[in-house]
């Protein structure tokens, strides 16, 4: 005789308590709570399961021939289906459209209304902070010789009918508010209902000597010529500093391009987006985030890092130049101590001086220290990329190169000598008084030679060719 169970019937009474629990309390967030929980179903039908057979041994009653029957093997695969799914659907973003995606979608298909930004002043007698309020559209701040706020553009309204449009003209005006030693800026564009969409182009002129703190949804900032602080947050947002005497903060959600030149105080960018330029840079730069595009920076006078998923990145200071893109980087005339640690890229550095610290997971490296002054310690370490260490010709130093798997090339000539091995080589001498160099490819061949002046003539001129690369993008 075939030995039913009662756990199906558990399960389905635990599975309608939830949903009558939905039902009576609608404010608990029971489908978040499946989705994110539902294995322990299978945890509790199994060990529920395991627990009946064992019970039957011991009550001497003949056990089931399979654990589970093929009914519940159906159902436990429709359980895996249906929980895998609701997981998916609450949290990869992206795999449903949510209701932020479907509004965009019935608003693009609406007209397009555009108005008039009346102008708006007030005086300030003295540097003043100016607060924009979270808004959405473009805004181009300057600095100018002048006690006044000032504000001109354009506004976007997408509605389906004109009278809408007029009506969210007047509810959403531009107001510039004195608060103590704040002037805010305010859009009210969140007095419109959802159907519609509200955007403002904005020229705003404030005075020279103020701080600025901004916060945008969707849209491009062009701040300049100020000399008080700049701080920067948005959703999505490209972003243009330019000539500011203070410290800059940018953090941005997604950006196309996140551009400083002209800044006297410390830069700090934080978030995720494309290109970064910064250049001539007085203070301390720091990068928290992924900044997948391409990477410019070009002389930066104090200790600057560059912090994110794929790189790890440090020096003291850059009077010459640097580029990182998704597959290499670059950089010529940087002083250290330098740290890199990446994952796969291929790495150039020319003309650095201190201390080399470079940890590659999967890449080739080229490295030519500068041909002035004492040569710096080196810890160079690859898995899987060839290595090229070119020395000035009357170097001092220690070497040790080791390919595990690879080659070796000794141009540099005596006293260092190559040493073969069962399926790599080592290159090792010294040469005088001076520091280590140890330089590692796992797999991949390994060369040292001696640099000359050409070298450096060519670095420039790939140099060269990079920038002008960018600035056609």
């Amino acid at each position: 005789m075939r030995r039913s169970s009662v756990i199906g019937p558990m399960l389905l009474i635990a599975v309608g308590l939830l949903f009558l629990v939905h039902n009576v309390w609608p404010e608990v967030p029971i489908v978040e709570l499946v989705s994110q929980y539902w294995p322990f179903l299978l945890i509790l039908w199994g060990g529920l399961r395991l627990i009946e057979i064992l019970y039957w041994a011991m009550a001497g009653r003949p056990l089931p021939r399979s654990g589970i029957s093929g009914g519940e093997w159906v159902f436990v695969i429709f359980l895996c289906l249906i929980g895998s799914s609701m997981y998916t659907a609450k949290h990869v973003v992206g795999w449903l459209p949510n209701a932020r995606s479907l509004r965009g979608m019935v608003i693009s298909m609406s007209e397009t209304y555009d108005y008039d930004i009346a102008a708006a002043g007030k005086t300030s007698e003295k540097p003043v902070r100016v607060v924009i309020e979270n808004f959405r559209g473009n805004a181009r701040i300057t600095g100018d010789d002048t006690n006044q706020v000032t504000i001109t553009g354009r506004k976007t309204v997408r509605a389906f009918q004109q009278s809408e449009a007029d009506k969210a003209n007047t509810e959403t005006p531009v107001e510039v508010i004195p608060q103590g030693d704040e002037i805010i800026i305010r859009t009210n564009q969140d007095h419109v209902s959802d159907s519609m969409r509200v955007s403002d182009d904005l020229e705003i002129k404030i005075p020279r000597g103020a701080s600025l703190e901004a916060h945008g949804r969707d849209g491009d900032f062009d701040v300049r010529d100020l000399q008080g602080s700049v701080d920067l947050t948005s959703d999505s947002s490209g972003v243009r500093i330019d000539n500011i005497g203070g410290s800059v903060r940018v953090e941005v959600h997604k950006s196309d391009i996140v551009r400083a030149t002209g800044v006297k105080g410390t830069v700090e960018l934080k978030g995720k987006g494309q290109d970064v330029d910064f250049e001539n840079i007085d203070g301390q730069v720091t990068v928290n985030g992924d900044f997948l595009g391409q990477i410019q920076m070009k002389n930066l006078a104090k200790p600057s890092s560059f912090n994110g998923a794929h790189v790890d990145l440090q020096f003291e200071k850059l009077p010459g130049q640097l580029h990182m893109g998704l597959g290499d980087f670059r950089a010529d005339n940087i002083s250290g101590p330098i740290h890199l640690n990446s994952k796969a890229r291929d790495v150039v550095i020319t003309d650095f001086t201190q201390s080399l610290d470079l940890t590659l997971d999967r890449g080739d490296i080229e490295l030519k220290p500068s041909l002035k002054g004492p040569l710096p310690k080196m810890d160079v370490r690859t898995r899987s990329g060839d290595i090229d260490l070119a020395l000035p010709a009357d170097a001092k130093f220690e070497l040790r190169m080791v390919a595990d798997h690879g080659e070796a090339h000794n141009e540099f000539g005596s006293p260092l000598v190559v040493e073969e091995q069962e399926r790599g080589a080592t290159i090792a001498g010294t040469i005088g008084t001076g520091p280590q160099l140890h330089l590692e490819s796992e797999r991949g061949t390994i060369t040292v030679r001696k640099a000359s002046a050409d070298d450096a003539d060519k670095d420039k001129d790939k140099d060269k060719d990079e920038e002008l690369k960018v600035e056609k993008q």
